[in-house]
C-alpha cells in the first residue's frame, strides 16, 4: 500500500534499501556466509520524515485559513450528507407515497453534476461555503461537464473520497483535477 500512498502525495519512492545481490556481493558468497557466525543485526535507517508538509493546499497556492483555503474533511462529509438527504427528499415528493429507493440516487446524481458542472458547488456547498475548483483554471465557475461526470462516479463508491493526499483532496479531487475550497 505504500506505492499508493506515495502516488497520492506525488512523491517517488524511497531507495534506502539495498538489494539482495549487493548485500551478497558485499558479504560474500552464500557459501562462505554459511560458515561464518551470525552477524547481530544491523539497524535499519528510519525513514525521514519531511521537514515541513506545510498546510494543505500550500504547493497550489492556496491560503492557510479563510476564503480560498481548503476544505475540512469534516465540513466535506457533511457536505456529502446534507446533499443524500436532500436527493432523498427530493426524489420522495416524485415517487409519494411510495418510497423513493433508485431514484434517489438518480437525484443525486443530478445534484452533484449540473450546479458543479456550471457553478462549482451542489446546494449543501452552497449552505455550507464550500465550492470544487479546478486547479487549471480556479477563476472561473463551474468544473466542466466531464471532470464532473469523472468526480462524481468516484464519489458514487464513497471509498475514493476517503483516501485523501497530504492536501486533503479524494482521489475523485485528484482524477478530476479539482480541490474543495472553502467561500466564507
Amino acid at each position: 500500500m505504500s506505492w499508493f500512498r506515495e502516488w497520492l502525495d506525488g512523491s517517488a519512492p524511497p531507495s534506502d534499501t539495498p538489494s539482495r545481490a549487493a548485500s551478497d556481493a558485499a558479504a560474500g558468497t552464500a557459501d562462505r556466509r554459511a560458515t561464518r557466525p551470525p552477524e547481530a543485526p544491523r539497524p535499519t535507517p528510519a525513514r525521514e520524515a519531511p521537514e515541513s508538509e506545510g498546510h494543505p493546499g500550500e504547493r497550489f497556492g492556496l491560503p492557510e485559513r479563510g476564503p480560498g483555503s481548503v476544505a475540512t474533511l469534516g465540513r466535506r462529509g457533511a457536505q456529502f450528507l446534507l446533499d443524500a438527504v436532500v436527493a432523498g427528499l427530493l426524489a420522495g415528493l416524485f415517487t409519494y407515497p411510495a418510497l423513493p429507493q433508485n431514484w434517489s440516487l438518480l437525484t443525486w446524481a443530478l445534484i452533484m453534476v449540473v450546479p458543479v458542472a456550471i457553478v462549482g458547488a451542489t446546494p449543501a456547498m452552497v449552505l455550507l461555503g464550500l465550492r470544487v475548483v479546478r486547479l487549471d483554471r480556479p477563476e472561473k465557475a463551474g468544473v466542466g461537464l466531464l471532470w464532473t461526470l469523472v468526480r462524481t462516479a468516484s464519489v458514487f463508491f464513497v471509498i475514493p473520497a476517503l483516501i485523501v493526499d497530504r492536501d486533503s483532496r479524494g482521489v475523485h479531487d485528484r482524477a478530476s483535477r479539482t480541490v474543495v475550497v472553502r467561500t466564507r
